[in-house]
């Protein structure tokens, strides 16, 4: 009996979900059934009550005119018979027939429980034959009981509620041995496979003990279980390659270390040296051997001069930055006491142990002494040594910003010689560059300290005092003239007296931008020369030549008119590949159609359009109607070339970026079919204005190019934080590159480092064949002159190639 028992309670746990659904099925199915079998009940209730009710009246119906013939007959006894007659039916249990005057006939016994019995009452009237109309003589009742009709409905009920219990108690059984039979003791197969499941029986696979090729759904959690235990398996697999090839990739990656150049060095999760390549072991001093296992920062100790930088704290950021890699440029001091300029980038790397980073430190001392040198170059004449007209004009810009900062003004002066001419004619350029030389060395000697020298260009030389006085400027200014005058310059036993003319301007709060102070500066010196020479002119409102701002005046009426009137002409010069590329690509040039039809050149309206603010409205002429010839071109599906646009100083804001957006989305035009070419001096002028302006426009895909790069050796400072494609190389710097070997080297300095930089050259003033042919050798990207194309208003719209 125990056993019995055991097996049973083995059989519920193992049958635990069926016996739960039988369970479940039987009360639901048992509550169905009941509910249903009531209704019925209480349906065939109803209808019976509904047949008696009908029998009833029928009966009346039959019986009432007898009734009321014997009731007018005054036959009592035959209306007593009649009434048990009806008691002979199975319809009728209780009958009584009250007359008008009270009597009462009955028949049958009336049950105590009026509520299972059902009861109706039917007039009884006498149709009188003279008078056909109908007396009422009483009424008849008749009653039967329901006592035989609710036994009857409720044995109905317990034997459908018997059956059906009983069939669902056999189903049950049936069911709990059929799911026992054909799912649970696979269900429990399954469970043991899983529960002693590992990566040693993957290769087992699952089987149920069951026909093979049954298909349901045990067969597909089987299918899924060993589709699962073969996915396992082969994760693993790939997992051990994976391990193969990391291993394979750790050698490979710890040769690559050993041969680059740049030096690194990875430590482990407590700053520990774990590698050292050949190259960290000459930069620092350290074999590898004694520095394994030692602080990196024993090793690696570097020091900035300007900001203090340490690399412990470099360290930290790295770590803190997650794999986002720490860059600076900082001093490294060796083992020996060496010091290199390095470049160091420290990005944390996760291993097993923990947060382990790699430094890798690029030597960039060479790269910055030549940078020195260039910049150097950049700023200051290579002549005299004095600064630039580059440098100058930087100076002319922080000075600017001074004066609206501390109000506090400064004084331009400019100064051209007046005799330099006759040297140069008489005695050559040798002699002229040896007077400027001489000139430079007294210039510095004369100036204060603090006082801006630079040479402009040429025989003239400009000097920016801060913070000065109209009173101490001019003292300085006469001491110049005066040196001057008592200097003498000899050359081969020829002496030559040397003179100056001097323009002065105040720099102040009043002064709108740098192009008006230096146009002030020009004009006040042109005074000075025409006032007889060697004497100096401030330069004050209202004093300038009446026929010279007349004509002035009138050639800024007409400029206004030419861009109302479009009195303005495009001109196109072809700039062609030097590697023979199939490649549309114009420089768009800009002439004055005057009221005669004479074709005036820029260089008679542009000085005046930019001395009276108006090369911005003339750029944006400019803009417009290439943008416009871009567009008719790609409607009638002919080829759109790309077209290079200059644009002044002025026109670098952001309202004339506004109105570049708002034409390239009018018109549809790609916008990587224009060019924008800038000045490097008015790029410098505002540096941040210009930068928002070209990353603005690059964003859409235009392309810009820095104009007449290579006049005064251009900044390369100034050229890593402009973000221009191409970088146009001066002609006075092209033109001389077959007889000049200075020229030649500088042109290739300047294509060599625009290359490096990432930018693509163009060479202008490319008069002659030679010139090509040189420019081609050195590897110059793009050639543009008189020898590959000179302007025209109609542009030849097939591929520009180059040719010797």
């Amino acid at each position: 009996m125990q056993q019995l028992l055991a097996r049973l309670r083995v059989f519920s746990r193992e049958n635990r979900l069926a016996l739960r659904l039988v369970l479940a099925v039987m009360v639901t199915s048992v509550l169905v059934a009941a509910s249903l079998a009531f209704f019925l009940a209480r349906q065939e209730y109803q209808r019976s009550l509904t047949q008696i009710r009908t029998d009833l009246e029928t009966l009346s119906r039959s019986v009432r005119p007898q009734l009321a013939v014997n009731l007018w007959l005054v036959n009592t006894e035959a209306v007593r018979t009649q009434l048990n007659s009806l008691l002979q039916t199975k319809v009728v249990g209780y009958a009584e027939l009250v007359e008008t005057d009270g009597s009462r006939y009955q028949a049958g016994e009336l049950p105590s429980d009026q509520r299972s019995v059902v009861s109706m009452t039917f007039p009884v009237e006498y149709l009188h034959p003279l008078t056909n109309k109908s007396v009422r003589l009483g009424q008849l009742t008749l009653v039967n009981t329901l006592d035989g009709l609710e036994s009857e409905i409720t044995d109905q009920l317990k034997r459908i509620l018997l059956l059906l219990v009983t069939g669902m108690g056999a189903a049950a059984l049936a069911f709990i041995w059929l799911y026992h039979r054909l799912i649970a003791r696979h269900l429990r197969y399954i469970a043991d496979y899983t529960r002693h499941f590992n990566y040693e029986r993957l290769s087992a696979p699952l089987v149920l003990a069951r026909p093979p090729g049954t298909a349901d759904e045990l067969q597909t959690l089987t299918d899924a279980f060993n589709a699962m235990r073969r996915n396992l398996l082969q994760g693993l697999n790939e997992r051990d390659s994976a391990q193969h090839e990391l291993l394979r990739e750790k050698e490979l990656a710890e040769a690559t270390l050993s041969s680059v150049a740049d030096a690194i060095v990875t430590t482990t999760a407590d700053g520990k040296v774990k590698l050292l390549n050949p190259a960290a072991e000459t930069l620092t001093g350290w074999p590898f051997a004694e520095a394994s296992g030692r602080p990196i920062t024993d090793i690696v100790m570097t020091v900035d001069e300007a900001s203090g930088t340490r690399l412990s704290r470099l360290l930290a950021e790295a770590l803190e930055g997650g794999h986002t890699a720490t860059r600076e440029v900082a001093t490294l001091v060796n083992r020996l006491g060496q010091r290199y300029r390095v470049e160091m980038a420290i990005a944390a790397v996760p291993d097993e142990h923990g947060i382990g980073l790699v430094v890798a430190l690029h030597d960039i001392s060479e790269a910055e002494a030549l940078t020195e040198r260039l910049a150097y170059q950049a700023t200051h004449d290579e002549l005299t040594g004095l600064t630039n007209r580059r440098g100058f004009m930087g100076a002319l810009v922080q000075a600017s910003e001074i004066v609206r900062e501390t109000a506090k003004p400064c004084v331009l002066m400019q100064l051209d010689l007046d005799q330099f001419k006759l040297v140069n004619d008489t005695c050559g350029h040798l002699a002229g560059d040896e007077l400027l030389r001489q000139l430079a060395r007294q210039l510095l000697e004369i100036v204060p300290v603090g006082v801006q020298v630079g040479r402009l260009g040429g025989d003239e030389f400009g000097f920016l005092m801060h913070d000065a006085s109209t009173e101490q400027a001019q003292q300085l200014a006469d001491r110049i003239l005066q040196a001057l005058e008592q200097y003498r310059f000899v050359w081969q036993d020829r002496p030559f007296t040397v003179t100056g003319s001097m323009g002065l301007v105040l720099m102040d709060t009043e002064a709108r931008n740098l192009q008006e102070v230096i146009s002030r500066a020009d004009v006040a010196c042109f005074a000075a020369k025409e006032a007889g020479r060697n004497r100096l002119s401030w330069y004050r409102g209202g004093e300038v030549n009446l026929e010279q701002r007349h004509n002035e005046l009138q050639l800024l009426a007409t400029l206004r008119q030419a861009a109302e009137l479009n009195w303005f002409q495009l001109y196109f010069q072809p700039i062609v590949s030097s590697v023979d590329a199939d490649e549309l690509h114009y420089e768009v040039l800009l002439r004055l159609v005057g009221e005669n039809g004479k074709v005036i050149s820029p260089g008679a309206f542009i000085p005046a359009a930019e001395r009276y603010d108006l090369m911005a409205t003339i750029d944006r002429w400019v803009v417009s109607h290439a943008i416009s010839y871009l567009a008719a071109q790609e409607r009638q599906g002919r080829p759109v070339p790309m077209l290079s646009v200059n644009l002044s100083g002025k026109s670098l804001n952001r309202q004339t970026l506004a109105f570049v957006l708002e034409r390239l989305d009018e018109s549809g035009v790609p916008p990587e079919n224009l060019c924008f070419e800038i000045t490097e001096t008015s790029a410098i002028a505002n540096i941040k204005e210009s930068t928002l302006f070209i990353e603005a426009l690059r964003t859409r895909g235009c392309r810009f190019a820095l104009d007449d790069f290579g006049s005064g050796f251009s900044s390369f400072t100034y050229l890593k934080t402009l973000p221009v494609h191409y970088l146009k190389i001066d002609g006075s710097l092209v033109r001389d590159i077959v007889d000049d070997h200075v020229s030649l080297q500088m042109v290739i300095a300047v294509n060599h480092i625009a290359h490096a930089m990432g930018r693509q050259t163009i060479a202008e003033y490319v008069e002659s064949a030679e010139i090509a042919d040189k420019l081609r050798e050195i590897g110059v990207d793009y050639l543009q002159g008189y020898h590959i194309g000179i302007p025209s208003p109609n542009m030849v719209l097939e591929p520009a190639r180059y040719s010797a």
